[in-house]
């Protein structure tokens, strides 16, 4: 086996105890040469992540509210530094973060303290992410630039810790992915190192069939595939982050979603193709609202598409196209994004389309069955037990991929949904 890429979660570091099971995971297996960390997460339920402390400082309003937020991260990374009872000093780096660290910059210093006391922790080298990842002038990764420098960093110096969520953009200032965006940059170090494997250890044992706060104790999906696991994330599961697992493609490294606290209990392995045509996962999510324009042939015309498309645009970018006829084209958009803005949308189809007619339905939720191979299966399934329950479809989607189905509802039928579903899958053989 050759080297490993492992990622931990804020779960895993969010106080001197889970490190120290952290750096144990490392320690037991030679080859877990490169790893990425979150910043620390919540201690408790009511506890706050480093992250999101560090967002409230940045909007601060007064040099007194700044310093009260600001005493609550250096003590959770100063207690970190106590408890291993390391040699680190932040004192100075914490005056200038307090005077003159705002934006990006700010945000992203969870990771980056973080990353300095493990790998202090484990006596590996710390390797900036400033340094070694970087953003083009597009706002995309560097692919190139980043794999050589990464990867001639890691060549170098062999066991490094990274802190994940944040690079350098094209004028080398501090630029940070989107929200579970460590997960990005511990698949950019495993393409960067050509890994033999990339671990993710979080606080969940593996991937889960359904979602945890819905099904009491769901059985964890032993694999799944690359496109699976996209799709699942898309719609809402949230192990791992859907673009993670794009810098894997083209070298076809295998992922390993693992617990930190239980490290040989169940996992789910993630790869090009899995070897079994089990279900991948039942996913679900509330809050959308459906706009349905009624038009002479606003469905068949792709000028009049193209048109609607862009309409939504100035709303929202989260536009769920439906299934059209020929006079009829629906559109679904989270409901957070256009709360106060939808008579406004109505007016907008009515006048750019002589629309006959426009319908708005709200509390709308979706729900996906994502198995590959198996679409006749997850749609037959599903069906029947919608029908069982009288929760009537207002949406349907079987996808370009031929993943799984997803179907649009009323979304008080989504928790009870995803349970029977559930139960049905847990003691039926053939899935």
């Amino acid at each position: 086996m050759g080297k490993k890429a492992v990622k931990f979660g804020g779960t895993s570091l969010c106080d001197a105890a889970q490190m120290k099971k952290a750096a144990e995971i490392v320690r037991s297996d030679a080859s877990r040469e490169i790893i990425v960390v979150s910043a620390p997460g919540k201690r408790t339920p009511k506890d706050e992540k480093i992250t999101d402390l560090l967002l409230r400082m940045e909007k601060t309003k007064t040099l007194e509210e700044r310093r009260t937020v600001f005493s609550l991260v250096r003590e959770r990374f100063d207690s970190l530094i106590r408890s291993l009872m390391l040699p680190l000093d932040f004192s100075e780096e914490y005056e200038d973060i307090f005077w003159n660290a705002s934006g990006d910059l700010l945000i992203s210093r969870g990771e980056y303290f973080c990353a300095r006391i493990f790998a202090a922790l484990l006596n590996y080298r710390f390797t900036d992410a400033a340094d070694t990842v970087f953003f083009g002038k597009d706002g995309m990764i560097d692919t190139i630039k980043t794999r050589e420098k990464l990867g001639k960093e890691i060549l170098a110096h062999r066991r490094v810790v990274i802190p994940g969520f944040y690079g350098s953009d094209a004028d080398g200032k501090i630029k940070i992915f989107p929200r579970g965006g460590s997960d990005i940059t511990g698949a950019i170090a495993a393409d960067a190192a050509d890994a033999a494997i990339y671990e993710n250890f979080t606080d969940v044992s593996g991937f889960l069939l359904a979602d945890p706060k819905i099904v009491s104790a769901p059985m964890t999906v032993p694999a799944l595939s690359y496109g699976e696991l996209r799709r699942l994330s898309s719609m809402g599961a949230t192990v791992l982050h859907a673009d993670s697992i794009l810098p894997l493609y083209e070298k076809k490294i295998p992922v390993v979603i693992c617990n930190t606290n239980d490290p040989s209990g169940s996992r789910t392995y993630i790869t090009e193709k899995k070897n079994t045509r089990a279900i991948a996962g039942i996913v679900g999510q509330k809050g959308y609202t459906l706009f349905s324009v009624s038009a002479p042939n606003i469905g068949e015309d792709i000028s009049e598409s193209q048109k609607l498309f862009s309409l939504f645009e100035c709303y929202t970018k989260s536009v769920y196209a439906t299934p059209r006829t020929v006079d009829a084209c629906g559109f679904l958009v989270r409901s957070a994004d256009i709360s106060e803005q939808k008579e406004e949308i109505v007016q907008a189809l009515r006048s750019a389309f002589r629309a006959t007619s426009v319908t708005i339905k709200e509390s709308m939720a979706l729900l996906s069955i994502v198995g590959e191979e198996q679409p006749l299966q997850c749609a037959k399934l599903l069906f029947e037990t919608m029908e069982e329950m009288e929760a009537y479809p207002l949406l349907l989607d079987g996808g370009a991929d031929s993943l799984g189905i997803t179907v649009g509802f009323e979304e008080d039928h989504l928790a009870a949904l995803i349970r029977r579903l559930y139960e049905k899958l847990r003691i039926s053989p053939s899935f």
